[in-house]
């Protein structure tokens, strides 16, 4: 290539030839983040969207670093979880862990951060995400019936692309708010339908993945979604409150909502959970063993990563369900894993990141920017209830989560720029 050609004689075409290619790759990244089989087209994408959004800054040669409010928050938590070395079961599992679940998702977070400049970017990014979703959401259906599911049990799972029922129903609920949002932003007839198609499927995949987490955190982002376009919010909220109750006890009906629970035990649930048995015996066999060890060592957690569970406390894993090797709870993992600290961060993180994105009024119509935060905001409030029974901020789950707030946070520093 002549080094001598236009679009390296002049900067400013450079800088915007690199932050199309940027954008193309965060746009692929949206899309095949959560497909398991293509991992090198992931990190690549991944490496792409970074490498190449720093050269456009350095191109352009006006780099200004975008802090937002999140940076102590997300420096504590790094902090926390670098600090959990000094008392890991398992150093060098422990050191991999930072890099995958500490470095990767920052850097993430902060391309994210400074990609948004204006409102086409998000809408863009918006589109991606509904693209993905698409994608997910058909083949989920599609080999759920193809392996043999049924509609009446839980034998068999929806797993769509992803790794397994638990990711995608963890995917469904992540990406549910921007599907709720998405008729506001793209408001032609052909773009409403296409959404509609793709929420029906969603919510038909939800119910394949049987998973009871992921059908209550839906229904809980829906009735945020209402109260976030309400005027009389405590009002609304009131009611809110009584229809999810009402409708989270009819979940208990439908085909496949029991695994293997004894409910007629369920007042000797906490001190004999193995009478309950099923999921929620499991559940809370683990809960009490991960608190009891919280309590012993408050502030010495067992090293960053969910197999460090395993490796600290290995009598509790050969006596028990093979698959409780984790606390099976976000927060209660952190704190094993870090200490109590390590759960205080987590808990400013998310608190800071759902109350930064939390409109004060309802977003207008078209006002993407506004839109994107107040569905980020319920993001975080409905990941955060979906892993109250699992821990699925970790891997890929972790990233879609950390590139969503981090588009949300460059839409509230652009907004303020713009201000300014």
């Amino acid at each position: 290539m002549n080094i001598s050609s236009p679009i390296f004689s002049d900067r400013e075409r450079l800088s915007e030839t690199l932050f199309r290619l940027c954008r193309v790759s965060l746009l692929t990244l949206i899309i095949i983040l959560p497909m398991e089989a293509i991992t090198a087209a992931r990190e690549v994408a991944m490496a792409g969207f970074a490498f190449l959004l720093a050269a456009s800054y350095a191109a352009r040669g006006d780099w200004t670093f975008r802090k937002s409010a999140l940076f102590l928050p997300l420096a504590f938590y790094a902090f926390c979880a670098v600090f959990s070395l000094v008392s890991a079961v398992d150093f060098g599992y422990s050191l991999s862990e930072v890099r995958s679940e500490i470095i990767k998702p920052l850097i993430i977070f902060y391309a994210a951060l400074h990609f948004v400049h204006d409102e086409g970017l998000l809408r863009q990014a918006l589109a991606a995400v509904v693209a993905g979703a698409a994608i997910m959401t058909f083949m989920g259906v599609a080999l759920f019936f193809v392996d043999g599911g049924s509609l009446l049990h839980h034998d068999l799972r929806a797993g769509s692309l992803h790794n397994g029922y638990g990711t995608f129903s963890t995917y469904l609920v992540t990406i549910w708010p921007y599907l709720l949002i998405s008729p506001l932003v793209f408001t032609e007839r052909r773009q409403r339908r296409l959404i509609a198609a793709v929420a029906v499927c969603a919510v038909l995949a939800a119910y394949l993945s049987y998973s009871r987490a992921c059908w209550l955190s839906m229904l809980v982002e829906l009735v945020l979604m209402v109260i976030v376009f309400s005027r009389q919010r405590l009002r609304i909220a009131a009611v809110g409150l009584l229809v999810l109750a009402l409708l989270a006890a009819s979940l208990l009906l439908l085909p496949g909502s029991r695994h293997g629970e004894d409910w007629r035990a369920l007042d000797r649930i906490v001190s004999d959970p193995e009478e309950v048995g099923g999921t929620a015996g499991d559940l809370v066999t683990v809960w009490r063993h991960t608190i009891a060890q919280i309590a012993r060592r408050p502030l010495e957690g067992v090293g960053l990563g969910r197999n460090s569970f395993s490796k600290a406390f290995p009598e509790f894993r050969d006596s028990n369900q093979p698959l409780l090797w984790h606390a099976h709870n976000m927060f209660l993992d952190a704190a094993v894993q870090m200490g109590l600290q390590g759960l205080l961060a987590l808990l400013w993180l998310l608190g800071l990141a759902f109350w930064s994105c939390w409109p004060k009024a309802p977003p207008a119509a078209g006002r993407v920017g506004d839109l994107f935060k107040a569905a980020t905001a319920v993001m975080i409030a409905g990941f955060a209830l979906r892993n109250m029974s699992d821990d699925f901020f970790a891997d890929d789950s972790a990233l879609m989560v950390y590139l969503l707030i981090g588009l949300a946070m460059g839409a509230i520093e652009a907004g303020r720029r713009a201000k300014q």
